[in-house]
């Protein structure tokens, strides 16, 4: 291949091999392979396949569960695959999986048009996708995956295959909500784009602690409900803070109306603005009033200069807003995670609106009942806290997680990822990967 090579202890090693999450630093693969193109990918799949070697494919270094490297084997790292194309005549984007969201973001922004995708800006375009890719236009837009139309996958048998609803529809499904890392090499993924609007803004709402319960009471009744141009997340974070942050695809003279269900709440201050859309993606990615080349990690482009974290995560669905005893588990949760050391939140993503729309069996992704998605984030340290919280809800939440939020130490993956369509997903891992090559922890098919 044509790609450099970077194997263990050659100068840039540990650069090449280092993920987002600092809790795999000491995971060193032999070597970091970067491809140029399709036709390298295929060089290194058939070279690693015939040799016996152990890969693994990484997008943009952002798997929770360190998914995208491995010991001893081989990371097969996309980031020069990072190509943006603009088809204005089939108002499509061919985009490459290591493109971060931010570059994406950026590039279709200069022909007004955009994708739903994700907030952290350097996550890859590729694993995101993949595994459903829930973002802030989801409710306007849907998620990533309901809005890929086609793509390029290297399978094990090193062959360079084309998959859409014409050459091979039920691949296509399986890669729209599969999860990242399963059934082949994707190169190049061709998505259905958005006209930005004429108008967007932004909008954050406090509460005092002392409304915590009731704030989340009266969000959760709220949000997947309201115009599906506004998609929001509600936080509970370990300051303690409570607040909802989001978007809606419309004039910030709206917001007041749409935002007054949450003045139920005692205490809400509201904040808002209009902003242009990539100047909104900024705002997200927390490098507002920086140049676009700081908006990356550390390391991962010139210029990058966000920080890296070390952090646990878990997940959770909800089909109905939680009763009393339920809120109470995640305050209590929270103010007990005050004062010690590191740091904790628990985030819920809205759903409905365009999300809720798409029947679960069309996609691999079968969220689509649901309210919200709850995410459990503990940093730098509390893994017990992590555990206590997650295992304190069981009673009030579906079972269901969001398999882009993938957590090693979930049980019950299978059902709780993919629900009725896994046995689906198995049938198709079978027939383009019969062997099982493509293996992790969680890939579809583990024993």
């Amino acid at each position: 291949m044509r790609g450099r090579v970077i194997k263990r202890g050659a100068a840039g090693f540990a650069d090449a091999a280092r993920v987002y999450n600092q809790r795999y630093d000491g995971v060193l693969p032999q070597a970091v392979a970067r491809p140029l193109d399709a036709r390298d990918v295929a060089s290194a799949v058939r070279f690693l396949v015939d040799a016996g070697t152990r890969l693994r494919v990484r997008s943009g270094g952002h798997s929770f569960a360190g998914y995208s490297t491995l010991s001893d084997g081989v990371v097969l790292d996309l980031s020069q695959l990072r190509h943006v194309d603009f088809d204005r005549r089939t108002r499509t984007a061919t985009i490459g999986p290591g493109a971060q969201l931010i570059d994406v973001y950026a590039a279709l922004n200069a022909h007004g048009v955009t994708i739903p995708a994700g907030s952290c800006p350097s996550v890859g375009l590729g694993g995101h996708a993949l595994g459903g890719g829930m973002g802030l236009a989801g409710r306007a837009f849907g998620l990533t995956c309901d809005n890929v139309i086609s793509a390029r996958v290297v399978t094990a048998d090193g062959s360079l295959r084309k998959v859409d609803r014409h050459s091979d529809p039920d691949l296509l499904w399986g890669l729209r909500g599969g999860g990242g890392g399963n059934f082949g090499v994707v190169t190049q993924m061709t998505v259905r784009v958005h006209p930005i609007p004429s108008a967007v803004s932004w909008f954050v709402v406090d509460w005092p602690w002392s409304s915590a319960g009731a704030a989340l009471d009266a969000w959760l009744h709220w949000a997947p409900h309201v115009d599906p141009r506004l998609t929001s997340v509600f936080h509970l974070e370990s300051a303690p803070r409570v607040r909802v942050a989001g978007q809606y695809m419309g004039p910030a003279s709206d917001l007041g109306g749409l935002l007054a269900p949450l003045q139920a709440a005692p205490g809400a201050g509201i904040s808002s603005g209009a902003q242009d859309y990539f100047g909104l993606m900024v705002r997200w990615a927390g490098c507002l009033g920086q140049p676009l080349q700081s908006c990356h990690t550390t390391g991962t482009r010139p210029g990058g200069t966000l920080s890296r974290a070390s952090f646990r995560a878990k997940s959770d669905y909800l089909e109905k807003p939680l009763r009393s005893a339920g809120r109470s588990v995640l305050i209590n949760a929270i103010a007990a995670r005050s004062g010690h050391p590191g740091s904790g939140a628990i985030l819920f993503d809205s759903y409905g609106g365009a999300i809720n729309h798409v029947d679960p069996n069309a996609t691999a992704f079968v969220h689509r009942g649901d309210i919200c998605c709850i995410q459990y984030l503990s940093y730098n340290g509390g893994d017990s806290w992590l555990d206590q919280t997650h295992s304190a809800m069981r009673p009030y939440v579906s079972g269901g997680a969001y398999q882009n939020y993938i957590d090693p130490d979930l049980r019950d993956w299978r059902d709780a990822y993919y629900g009725r369509n896994y046995s689906r997903l198995v049938a198709l891992q079978r027939r383009v990967d019969p062997h099982h090559y493509f293996d992790f922890p969680q890939a579809i098919g583990h024993p």
